[in-house]
Formats: structure tokens, sequence, C-alpha cells
């Protein structure tokens, strides 16, 4: 590609969040971290089996019983060229009430490139 790098040339960022933690009618903990995945090159995209540098470890969902529906969200950003994402251990470890727009804005991450949002609850509900 003329003037750009190719798509497995570019990195990506994968985020995984819970907008409605702990529960979607009063959402005190909304954006719950689920997964914080950096560095993703792009020729593992379009593999299985995609891994990058972990900045959250991955967590199932697990919607607390009584609290309805959860709409879980994947986003997947390209990263600017040639910029690698480091996070500090506060944001490493902070799951609950976290800003992904924030997060965002501050590695100047464009508009999601691919995004897909589930809906699941407690399986006791």
């Amino acid at each position: 590609m003329e003037g750009g790098l190719r798509i497995s040339e570019k990195k990506y960022t994968l985020l995984m969040v819970d907008p409605d933690a702990p529960s979607c009618q009063k959402p005190s903990r909304a954006y719950w971290k689920h997964w914080l995945l950096v560095d993703i090159k792009g020729y593992i995209m379009e593999t299985e089996n995609v891994r990058g540098f972990e900045g959250t470890t991955y967590t199932r969902p697990t919607p607390p019983q009584g609290t309805g529906l959860h709409h879980y969200q994947f986003l997947v950003f390209e990263q600017p060229e040639g910029q690698s994402l480091s996070l500090s251990p506060q944001e490493k470890s902070s799951l609950g009430n976290w800003d992904p727009q924030a997060f965002v804005e501050k590695f100047g991450l464009a508009r999601p490139v691919a995004s897909l949002q589930f809906l699941t609850q407690n399986h006791k509900d």
C-alpha cells in the first residue's frame, strides 16, 4: 500500500468492557474492564489465536445474580504507526469505573475498526 502500512504490518488494540457493572439499572462501576490486549500485530488478526501484550488479563463475563442483562462489548482499534501502548500500574490493576474514552484519547486511537456486542445474564436468573 503506497503511503502507509499494509494491514499485516499494523498494530491493534482490543478492549472488552461491561458498561452495565454492577447492573444495567445502576451502572455505578461502569465500565468494567474484562480484557485489554495491545500491540496485536495485523497478521495475527487473521488467525484464530489472537495475541499481543495483555494490559489486563482476560476475565470471563460473570454478571452477578439478580442484576439483569449485561452488554459485553469488544472494540478493536488501530494503533497509530510506530506507537506501543504502555500502562501505569494503576491502569493495569483498575477494573471498575474504567474510562475507555480517556484511554482512547490518551493513546490517539481513532474510531474502532471493528466491534461486537452481546448480552448475557447470570445463569441463575
